[in-house]
């Protein structure tokens, strides 16, 4: 089934999920943002219609996906029209509740994986956690979702914020450590190239280990003399030893 498609947002995952959709033949009819060339540079992509404001919405569509920031979904959807249209958020972090109030129809399509502009990625492998308020629904949204990934799971709004806390310790803190080892390496006039080799061993072997049986490191050897050294390179930078000594507590603790 081939479904016409609406859009309200048009940041990183709007971005990527309508260029998935509109490949395996789904209709892109309209992108909604805050920002009208926003929403221009996006529907341009697919012949759609785009604006600015909410009141111009198209629910003859049959499904409306809602991709903006958790804290936005509220004030969108106080401003949409009571409607049968689908109705979905995109949010890890938000029950379903969030869009109940205007149409019975509703649901969550949640894609579980960091997104940039212009930075492909895999759809294929992208999991895409779904939850809707009936069968119908559900099977709607699960058609469009096997369209465009081979990892399809049905989540309730619990387990999905579950692996929404879970996705922000593998993905947003691991980012933040490989942001805190740049900037110690830039202080010192070092390349921070030489350690993404080992970034990407660090990536490629928990695809076939556990993260506990792939830890190393001399805060899991209880390498005391190695852990001092450390820490007095830091001396310097209170909150980053914070972090290093906190950090080293729990993985000796393991």
């Amino acid at each position: 089934m081939k479904c016409k498609i609406g859009f309200i947002g048009s940041g990183n995952v709007a971005w990527h999920l309508a260029h998935a959709m509109d490949l395996v033949g789904h209709t892109i009819v309209q992108v909604i943002s805050r920002t009208e060339k926003n929403a221009f540079d996006l529907a341009k992509r697919f012949g759609a219609h785009h604006s600015d404001k909410l009141s111009s919405i198209d629910l003859t569509c049959d499904v409306l996906l809602i991709c903006v920031s958790d804290d936005a979904i509220h004030n969108v959807i106080a401003q949409l029209p009571q409607n049968k249209c689908i109705i979905a958020h995109t949010c890890g972090s938000r029950p379903i509740e969030d869009v109940a109030t205007v149409s019975p129809n509703h649901g969550v399509f949640y894609p579980l994986q960091t997104f940039s502009k212009g930075t492909k990625v895999d759809m294929l492998k992208v999991p895409l956690l779904l939850e809707a308020s009936n069968n119908k629904t559900y099977q709607v949204l699960d058609e469009i979702a096997d369209s465009i990934s081979n990892n399809v799971r049905r989540a309730n709004s619990k387990e999905r914020l579950q692996y929404h806390l879970a996705a922000v310790f593998a993905n947003n803190f691991a980012n933040h450590m490989f942001e805190k080892a740049h900037q110690f390496l830039s202080e010192n006039q070092l390349d921070f190239d030489v350690l993404r080799p080992i970034i990407l061993e660090t990536a490629r072997k928990v695809q076939q280990l556990s993260p506990s049986e792939a830890q190393t490191g001399p805060a899991k050897r209880g390498d005391t003399e190695t852990l001092a050294k450390h820490r007095d390179l830091l001396t310097e930078n209170k909150n980053t030893l914070q972090l290093y000594n906190l950090l080293s507590e729990s993985l000796n603790k393991k």
